[in-house]
């Protein structure tokens, strides 16, 4: 399975309504890439693939990037934005590639759901399953801990981890909790308050857990977090958060903070 499931490529205008969305996005755990032209799209999923892409552009422009997206990877997942007025836009957009269609308006909250939806059916995961959680391999009994103020995780086997904004925040937020055990509803993500909005958001820090878990994996981590059925999560070891990385001193701070920097350029995706 790739590591890079909630990816996503994002097309759109340099405004602060399209800032808001990546924000969003980022903050509920995917890993945004920001583009303002078609041509940086074919750029950037060229010199890494991403199976999530968003396109929000003139018509004409998002039927001719689906369709050549879709002769890439079938499995590709392509929402469009824009104001397509008439039914016929949809369905023209849709035969053309994209999997939704979606407003300019759309939320960031929304957009989210669209993208988890798509996910899903590209991984096949029940990600509130704790039963699907890896066994752990990593020393239970051995100290965890959150350096460079939070934003690399080093495993007690030494092993470092760069966290994306949402990561950073969830993490801190369990660890700082009594007991280090938190749960789904302490995390509001997108200030949703109706039922439907915090189903969404539980469903949302299932899907950032399931990255993370995946992630850590690839760094020959295995992740201590435990769910509580029906409620939270647990972090279930000692971990310590070091607020000042010069604190530390070690030889693998280099790595961890150079770890942190390449999931933050894809978390924050600065404008080009």
């Amino acid at each position: 399975m790739n590591n890079n499931t909630l990816d996503v490529i994002f097309l759109g205008h340099d405004d602060a309504r399209h800032a808001r969305l990546v924000e969003a996005l980022s903050h509920l755990g995917f890993s945004v890439r920001r583009c303002h032209d078609l041509a940086d799209v074919y750029d950037r999923y060229s010199r890494r693939p991403s199976p999530l892409i968003i396109l929000e552009a003139p018509l004409q422009d998002i039927h001719n990037a689906a369709v050549r997206l879709r002769a890439i990877d079938r499995s590709l997942g392509i929402v469009a934005i824009a104001p397509f007025g008439a039914e016929e836009n949809r369905i023209r957009t849709l035969l053309c590639g994209a999997d939704a269609c979606l407003p300019p308006e759309v939320t960031g909250l929304e957009l989210a759901a669209v993208l988890q939806a798509l996910v899903r059916r590209a991984v096949g995961l029940d990600l509130s399953d704790p039963a699907a959680e890896p066994a752990p391999e990593e020393p239970l009994q051995e100290t965890w801990r959150l350096a460079n103020k939070g934003w690399t995780l080093v495993s007690p086997a030494g092993h470092s981890l760069g966290l994306t904004t949402g990561e950073r925040d969830f993490l801190t937020r369990l660890v700082k909790a009594p007991d280090r055990k938190i749960s789904r509803d302490a995390f509001h993500p997108d200030g949703a308050e109706d039922a439907d909005g915090a189903i969404t958001r539980r469903r949302f820090v299932d899907v950032m857990i399931s990255r993370l878990r995946r992630k850590a994996a690839a760094h020959h981590m295995t992740l201590p977090i435990r769910a509580v059925h029906g409620w939270g999560y647990m972090f279930a070891a000692d971990i310590a958060l070091e607020l000042d990385p010069r604190e530390t001193g070690e030889e693998g701070r280099q790595e961890g903070r150079e770890a942190w920097r390449r999931d933050a350029v894809d978390a924050n995706a600065p404008s080009y």
